[in-house]
């Protein structure tokens, strides 16, 4: 079962979707998540959730709450194949770091638990939710601290929001020169404000975007790879940069809930 449920009002500018997952055998085989530079938050209330990746391999632990960095390299789901819940949070591009008084640098391709993001805090919201039975009951707690997180935190950085909103309303497109001049700041200047904000820089940004372009219009064909890229030998170096596979080898795997994660 893998439900959508719409965020709150408040947090609809910030929240994409939130999901609800549940199964008796677990997830199936073959759930590659290509970079989609939406972090992302994960409840494992029935048994565990384990991400691999060529950086790391890491589990998230049943009745935790892990946050899930901006990730530039594909990671590998995986669960036991047996009785398992999960819900997942996924940020806008722009979001995250409003919630959280750290740099999104520290927190890029790798997972931490609502304790090291939050101290004790994160400790007591993890078990306020870990008590509730109903899965859409934690939904709501971790919908209302993370509306008081926003409030109180009052974090905003309107150079990073324009350049973000720039990037993807081009797919990726846009050149850093053109981001330079529409905004009047540096290469230099933005790559340290967006590792903050969001934890990778630009260039990086505009190539997942324009990788999440292709991926998603690809099976209509409403797009030439050359729309988007330079010849066929960047497009294929890009699709394993961010799948690790081939193109053909990928679109052979059956991927339902890697490509809705």
């Amino acid at each position: 079962m893998l439900l959508f449920i719409q965020p709150l009002p408040q947090l609809k500018l910030y929240i994409t979707r939130i999901w609800l997952f549940q199964s008796d055998h677990g997830l199936p085989d073959n759930n590659i998540v290509a970079p989609n530079a939406r972090p992302k938050i994960i409840i494992p209330f029935i048994n565990t959730i384990t991400t691999k990746s060529a950086l790391a391999t890491r589990t998230c632990v049943e009745g935790g709450i892990f946050f899930i960095g901006v990730r530039d390299v594909p990671v590998a789901l995986s669960t036991p194949k047996s009785r398992s819940g999960s819900i997942g949070f996924e940020f806008t591009t722009e979001a995250a770091y409003k919630f959280f008084r750290v740099s999104m640098s520290d927190l890029a391709n790798d997972l931490f638990s609502f304790k090291d993001c939050y101290g004790d805090e994160g400790t007591m919201i993890e078990k306020q939710i870990e008590d509730l039975q109903d899965p859409y009951d934690k939904i709501q707690r971790l919908q209302d601290f993370l509306v008081f997180k926003l409030r109180s935190l009052q974090r905003t950085n309107d150079i990073v929001d324009f350049s973000i909103n720039l990037i993807s309303k081009s797919n990726g497109l846009i050149g850093i020169r053109e981001l330079e001049r529409k905004t009047g700041y540096t290469k230099r200047y933005l790559d340290l404000l967006f590792k903050d904000h969001l934890g990778i820089a630009p260039k990086t940004l505009s190539t997942i975007l324009r990788f999440q372009y292709f991926y998603k219009v690809v099976g209509n064909q409403k797009k030439s790879i050359y729309d988007l890229y330079y010849d066929e030998s960047h497009f294929i170096k890009e699709f394993k940069r961010y799948t690790g596979y081939s193109p053909g080898k990928f679109a052979a795997m059956s991927n339902d809930f890697g490509r809705h994660f």
